[in-house]
């Protein structure tokens, strides 16, 4: 059984969570609440803590110092952070401190399971790594958040001619749409759509050297099955159409 510590100022909040009886079935042992991370700490050193589902904004130590807290002094609990949409850039910064999820206020009582289910596999799998393979690991630069976007990037790359959406791919790696979509830009800097066009359009750029090619046949082979709408979105990008753009680079 993972043991669970709650954190959050607002005792309505923290109360509530603790007390829901979905918790038995999750295998999940919720053994106190903090009103902030100074307090958390405290159960850290009391109790064997795996898991800690944290606010961002709290008085005296806030969750993002508690999240960098627990990496720079490499201690045990994996973190899962809540945060209200205004306080997202706060939550990237827990992200880069390795916090394993992003939960938004109102909390979505599914997506928080759904996040804690994937926190428990991750937590369970690394309890099964032989010790001879620790120091393996811990060389290991990728966090799991980047890990799991590089992942998405590849899938990216071997399927842009697919009708891909951000959902699909979400509930390829077991997350929320909305959680996926936040973490894709937090760690490559862009969204998934902007991304996903931009590689489009860079292989419509290659696929256009081919004069045997038609603008529709170049369209429907990367993912566009309106012509129109791809020469749109070209034309958007390079200041040419495709028909343009052709000429004027290889022909």
């Amino acid at each position: 059984m993972n043991k669970m510590l709650i954190v959050d100022d607002d005792w309505m909040i923290s109360d509530s969570l603790k007390t829901m009886d979905e918790w038995v079935d999750l295998n999940i042992d919720v053994v106190s609440t903090a009103e902030n991370g100074q307090e958390a700490l405290y159960w850290l050193e009391k109790e064997s803590i795996d898991i800690i589902l944290t606010d961002i904004r709290m008085p005296h130590m806030d969750g993002l110092a508690l999240t960098k807290h627990i990496l720079d002094h490499k201690l045990k609990p994996v973190v899962i952070i809540m945060s209200g949409y205004e306080e997202f850039s706060y939550a990237q910064k827990a992200l880069r401190y390795n916090a394993k999820g992003y939960i938004l206020k109102p909390i979505d009582i599914n997506e928080l399971f759904e996040t804690v289910k994937r926190v428990q596999v991750e937590l369970n799998s690394q309890k099964q790594v032989p010790v001879e393979n620790n120091s393996a690991t811990a060389v290991e630069s990728q966090t799991h958040q980047e890990r799991l976007i590089t992942n998405t990037i590849s899938y990216i790359h071997s399927n842009y001619m697919e009708p891909l959406t951000l959902k699909s791919l979400a509930e390829r790696v077991h997350l929320s749409e909305q959680y996926l979509g936040q973490l894709f830009k937090t760690v490559t800097g862009e969204s998934f759509l902007s991304y996903l066009t931009n590689h489009r359009m860079k292989r419509a750029c290659d696929l256009l050297k081919n004069p045997v090619l038609k603008v529709y046949e170049v369209s429907e082979k990367i993912g566009y099955t309106d012509s129109k709408h791809f020469t749109k979105v070209f034309k958007k990008m390079y200041g040419y159409t495709p028909k343009e753009y052709r000429k004027i680079n290889y022909q």
